[in-house]
């Protein structure tokens, strides 16, 4: 496309986009949850190599015991607290053995992923996202305990995931981008 600023063309490699999780790497400052036969999942920061090469991935366990029930879980979340927007939930997993967890933009609609040994980015699409939810839940999956290592979790207005924008406490806004 024309830039009429300058009356060079331009083209747009990446739209603006807003990380809403204020901490995409410190999961010890999300909410951790339980209930029935579930515990709280256990964080432990800085305890794998994440994608970007340093020792900031956080291992997280999560067991729902016996489970029978939805009413049965444990997860970890992070809540914006704003409303509902149409977006796009995107993290960073990986585990020591294959494992199933649940990724929830929301509480109601949940995916099931296969977590691997390869880091792998994870992406949920809701019309009504406000938070991620992780972890395991009723009788899905089946697994009533999974070890992951997470990094770089994203929530962002827009239908698919954009590259990644860290955060640390605030909310951060990466410009478009130009060529």
């Amino acid at each position: 496309r024309l830039d009429y600023s300058t009356g060079a063309e331009a083209f747009l490699l990446e739209p603006q986009s807003t990380n809403l999780i204020t901490y995409s790497e410190d999961f010890s400052q999300w909410t951790l949850l339980s209930a029935g036969t579930g515990t709280n999942p256990i964080v432990n920061s800085n305890n794998a190599i994440s994608p970007d090469g340093t020792q900031n991935a956080t291992k997280i366990v999560f067991n729902k015991g016996d489970s029978s029930s939805d009413s049965d879980y444990s997860l970890i979340r992070f809540d914006n607290g704003m409303a509902d927007i149409d977006g796009t939930a995107s993290i960073y997993l990986r585990s020591d053995v294959d494992v199933d967890i649940e990724l929830s933009p929301d509480f109601n609609n949940y995916t099931t992923l296969n977590v691997t040994t390869e880091w792998q980015r994870f992406t949920v699409i809701d019309s009504t996202s406000d938070r991620i939810n992780m972890g395991l839940r009723g009788t899905y999956p089946s697994n009533n305990t999974a070890t992951v290592y997470a990094w770089g979790a994203q929530l962002e207005q827009g239908s698919y995931a954009t590259s990644y924008i860290p955060t640390s406490g605030t909310t951060v806004t990466r410009n478009q981008e130009l060529c």
